[in-house]
């Protein structure tokens, strides 16, 4: 994969990505209701800037917080100093990392997973997850769908603009490989100046078929799939799905 949230990490959550975080803290809690976690330790795979990390270490976790960019892993440290929450940061590969203890709780969100451009690639993250996890743990996830990144991320141009940040994204999407590309370029104003960051992101979606094929190979039972930020299935027009996996008490023999 390329290397990406270098610059872009600073401005991050400035640029509007915090919102998505602040509105899945509550329904993570809502999710847990109806598929309970039997512990307090969870994995925060893909964790970026720490706002979900955070949130769920000031309702009690202990957080194991994982990303790829060690840019997004300052921006959570500075966030999380002097708050004296049980939360631990490391920089590791989502498809290749250790974890001291085994979890109660993995997620994985704002569409992480999307990252992961083969089904190769999605599996082997998948099959870390299920060793990571005490038995019975569960693991929640969300990816964007097809019909998301063909209809919101196809030929599209965004731009957001603030006195200290703009923001241009520009997107194409690929229907043969269901891929779409997002070319992100952001003003940053520094005194007088402005300083300017490009990074290009990428991200696949898979048919729903495919993906519980996977967490099932993986060895994982699947739970549910909602259509996310709700309670409902996931339609042809849904944009993003949250699943819900638990990896069983016994381990019936899943693929390594």
């Amino acid at each position: 994969m390329e290397t990406i949230y270098n610059d872009y990490a600073k401005v991050y959550d400035a640029s509007g990505q915090l919102a998505f975080s602040l509105r899945m803290i509550p329904y993570l809690g809502k999710l847990l209701e109806r598929h309970p976690a039997r512990g307090k330790v969870l994995l925060e795979l893909a964790c970026g800037t720490g706002t979900t990390a955070i949130g769920l270490a000031e309702a009690g976790w202990r957080v194991y917080g994982v990303d790829g960019s060690p840019q997004m892993l300052a921006q959570a440290r500075a966030k999380a100093e002097g708050l004296n929450l049980d939360v631990h940061w490391s920089c590791q590969d989502m498809r290749r990392f250790f974890l001291p203890e085994r979890v109660y709780l993995a997620t994985c969100l704002y569409d992480s997973m999307n990252y992961m451009l083969t089904s190769e690639d999605l599996f082997t993250v998948f099959r870390q997850v299920y060793r990571a996890l005490m038995p019975g743990g569960l693991f929640l996830f969300d990816m964007n769908t097809a019909y998301a990144l063909s209809t919101l991320w196809n030929d599209t141009t965004y731009f957001t603009d603030s006195p200290d940040l703009s923001v241009v994204m520009r997107s194409i999407y690929d229907e043969r490989q269901q891929r779409s590309t997002v070319v992100v370029t952001c003003f940053q104003r520094v005194n007088e100046l402005y300083r300017k960051i490009v990074e290009r992101h990428t991200e696949q979606a898979y048919p729903p078929e495919q993906i519980a094929t996977l967490l099932l190979d993986a060895g994982f039972r699947l739970e549910a799939s909602y259509d996310c930020f709700s309670f409902e299935r996931p339609k042809l027009t849904t944009l993003r799905i949250m699943w819900v996996a638990r990896k069983p008490e016994q381990d019936l023999g899943a693929h390594l």
